[in-house]
């Protein structure tokens, strides 16, 4: 909206050059909502910045149409504002391109001054393949700075101006030219419903300066006609079966749907599908020739140049006559030979889709001779690959591996037989299992009817003997027996537990039998004894025993072990502590404890209020206990030497005391003397709730201070205080910090361009006054001219 001032609006004479549309492509058309170039500065100074396209579409490149719709709106543009409803489509078709653009309840202000109002601006361009393009423009309620306008196509522009308040360009005059443009070619058309270019003039230091701010426009829109002769780029893919059927896709331009002919070596392919936009097609191949042939795409308006594509063969004129030998082992190796003829071109042999390998063709494609690979028992499928098919052969039979002996067929359930199998078609074994666990050092005889294995350890009793291959194993179900062997015992843990019994502890080795192991305590049996299925280890409850060393045995069906040792400690009830020294210390931890008692030999450690200490060593005679304290909270707290069995309590035994706090940095180190700084103030030992700091003298409360939950760090603001250096101290009940120095800064004036505050006496304010009462009465007086 202009204010105190008055747009001048003339027919201008001089012409803007209307220009041609751009090259584009055939085909192509494109469409824009509003268009904004605008830039201008005085001094140095950007008093205009708005650059900013607002909807866009494009016909996409493969036929269809784009479209884009907006609002109106110049975000971080300077000096400019705009408002509006867009509504842009392009589209691309073989017979046809347009695009449209719309823009409805359009506003652009420049510098405060309404420039251009348009209820609706609209174009349009149409490209059909035959026929005249066409260009077209719709305006409704066009005003240019505030006055009604009717701009005719490609006649004069309408210019006007307005003055305007630029810092730095006195008698500034804010000009602008109208255009409205409706352009067609042989092959294309462009419309642009409204063109405004906008400049500034004025005097800058007493010099008259012109300066040019840009364009702005409003509602364009181009197109390009499609080509008419088809053209075809690419065929994919581009090579198929001699026999025909493959679904092809051939990429060009000018297809037309219903009106499309595609030709291999002038066969004619089926199924011909043109998509919308023209530029691609799919088709089915015929049958043809094997080697190259020519593909050409026809439509009405003339033939494409061809483009190739390669039949392969198939195998569709293959004839398999016999295989031989028909059957093979499962390990694979044998020597197949196929006869027939139209053998040329095979690639390979399939075995139950398996490559082979020793592939051979003869010259004249009558017989191929292969390696059979390995596969399952069984019959299998044989396949010959052509580069684009595949012909079935007759089947090839797979036998599976047969065991005839197993010798020794025992031993013990320990393992380490060796053991030798006789039988057919091992050649390429890959192990031998035990039931389910595999034998070691396996060696097979080159003549693939014998092998030799050493047992695993396995559970005492028959287990299934099978050799594994590559496609089918041998197997001899209860082929091996493992008999009990004695067993073998390596440790007991833990190696001491109480005179009383109870302790449940757990031995490792080897041939324990579940169900049919029993251990002993210097010859007194342990109760609950249970294997583990390997047969490795187990776990028993200790009898009661006399205290010192005793004789730990494992004995099963097969014999005994070699025996463990296992020491019996006398009962806690004799254990007592009688003293502790020192009993306080700081809750950071740290302090060495002595604790003095009897029966204490078996201690395995000493909590404090729960928290294991360090450092625990305990005498021979087990009557001290050394042991370092954990951290813990302040306060007495329960002091506990753990004993097997039963545990030696101290109730209130250690009295923690709270260690003053610690202090290493503040964050800043200095401020305003004004006060107001958040300072971090970073060590340990700081009391969320319980701590307080003191600078300059002055005691920041607690509801102040600001604690991390670790203790670690706190925050508070400083008070005023005078410049120069003073000391900050944090206490808590624990006691008071080192100091640390923070420095207060005196006030000074801002060396950057920040707002500086300074108050104003009453005859500075009636200054101020005077020069706003004589700028406003200058504005009253400034008229705008009509020419």
């Amino acid at each position: 909206m202009t204010t105190a001032s008055t747009a001048v609006l003339v027919a201008g004479l001089a012409t803007l050059g209307l220009g041609t549309p751009a090259r584009a492509a055939p085909g192509d058309a494109s469409a824009r909502g509003v268009v904004v170039g605008l830039s201008a500065a005085v001094l140095g100074t950007p008093v205009i910045d708005a650059d900013r396209t607002i909807g866009t579409a494009t016909a996409p490149a493969g036929g269809g149409t784009d479209t884009d719709n907006q609002a109106v709106s110049l975000p971080g543009a300077i000096g400019v504002t705009a408002g509006g409803t867009v509504e842009v489509t392009a589209t691309r078709a073989a017979a046809s391109s347009s695009a449209a653009a719309r823009v409805t309840n359009f506003n652009l202000a420049v510098l405060g001054v309404d420039v251009l109002d348009a209820t609706e601006a609209a174009a349009t361009a149409t490209c059909p393949q035959v026929g005249a393009t066409s260009a077209g423009t719709t305006l409704v309620g066009v005003e240019l700075f505030g006055v009604a306008v009717a701009p005719t196509p490609n006649g004069p522009p309408i210019v006007g101006s307005v003055p305007v308040v630029v810092p730095g360009l006195l008698g500034a005059i804010l000009d602008a030219s109208l255009t409205r443009t409706e352009t067609t070619t042989a092959n294309g058309a462009a419309a642009v419903a409204v063109r405004v270019a906008l400049s500034l003039s004025g005097t800058v230091l007493g010099t008259p300066t012109t300066i040019p701010v840009g364009t702005v426009i409003v509602a364009e829109a181009t197109c390009e006609r499609p080509s008419a002769t088809p053209t075809a780029a690419t065929v994919t893919p581009d090579e198929g079966p001699q026999s025909g059927g493959q679904t092809v896709t051939i990429t060009g331009t000018g297809f037309i749907p219903g009106g499309t002919t595609v030709t291999f070596d002038g066969v004619p392919a089926t199924g011909v599908t043109v998509a919308p936009g023209g530029t691609s097609l799919t088709a089915v191949t015929p049958a043809g020739a094997i080697g190259p042939a020519s593909v050409v795409v026809s439509t009405v308006n003339g033939t494409a140049p061809p483009l190739g594509y390669t039949y392969l063969a198939d195998g569709s004129a293959a004839v398999i006559t016999d295989l031989t030998p028909a059957s093979g082992p499962t390990i694979g190796g044998t020597t197949v030979t196929i006869t027939g003829t139209g053998f040329a071109d095979v690639l390979a042999v399939d075995f139950n889709g398996l490559p082979s390998t020793g592939f051979t063709v003869n010259q004249a494609g009558t017989t191929i001779t292969v390696v059979s690979p390995p596969n399952p028992a069984g019959p299998a499928l044989v396949e010959l690959v052509f580069p684009a098919g595949r012909v079935t052969a007759p089947t090839f039979a797979y036998i599976a591996p047969t065991i005839t002996t197993v010798a020794p067929n025992s031993g013990p359930n320990t393992g380490g037989t060796t053991v030798t199998i006789t039988g057919t078609g091992f050649t390429g074994a890959t192990g031998v299992t035990f039931g389910d666990t595999p034998g070691t050092n396996l060696v097979v005889d080159p003549s693939g009817t014998s092998l030799t294995v050493v047992t695993p350890p396995g559970p005492v009793g028959p287990v299934d003997v099978s050799v594994l291959l590559p496609g089918a194993n041998a197997d001899a179900p209860g082929g091996f027996t493992y008999v009990a062997a004695a067993p073998t015992a390596g440790a007991v843990t833990p190696n001491q537990g109480p005179q009383a019994g109870g302790q449940t502890v757990t031995i490792t080795g080897t041939g324990f039998v579940p169900g049919g192991t029993t251990v002993t305590f210097d010859g007194a049996p342990a109760t609950n004894v249970t294997v583990n299925p390997q047969g490795t280890s187990l776990t028993a409850v200790t009898p009661p025993g006399a205290i010192g060393p005793a004789v730990v045995v494992v004995t099963t069906g097969g014999g005994s072990s070699a025996p463990l040792d296992y020491t019996y400690l006398a009962d806690q009830g004799d254990a007592a502590v009688t003293g502790l020294t020192p009993t306080t210390g700081p809750s950071s931890g740290g302090t060495t404890v002595t604790i003095t008692g009897t029966g204490l030999t078996g201690a395995t450690g000493v909590t404090f209020d729960g928290v294991p200490g360090t450092g625990f060593t305990v005498n021979q005679a087990g009557t001290t206990i050394t042991v370092v304290t954990p951290a813990g909270l302040p306060g007495p707290v329960d002091v506990t030497v753990q004993l097997p069995g039963d545990d030696v309590n101290v109730p209130d035994g250690f009295a923690y005391r709270i260690a003053p706090p610690v202090v290493s940095a503040l964050s800043p180190a200095q401020g305003p003397a004004g006060g107001g700084t958040t300072v971090t103030v970073g060590g340990s030992g700081f009391v969320p709730g319980g701590t307080v700091v003191t600078i300059c003298g002055r005691t920041i409360p607690v509801n102040e201070v600001t604690v991390a939950p670790d203790g670690r760090s706190l925050t508070f603001r400083t008070p005023p205080c005078a410049a120069g250096n003073t000391t900050v101290v944090v206490r808590t009940d624990g006691g008071v910090s080192s100091a640390l120095t923070f420095r207060y800064v005196p006030r000074s004036l801002p060396a950057t361009g920040d707002a500086i505050a300074a108050p104003l006496t009453v005859g500075a304010m009636l200054a101020l006054l005077g020069i706003v009462l004589v700028l406003l009465t200058g504005r009253r007086q400034r008229a705008g001219r009509i020419g």
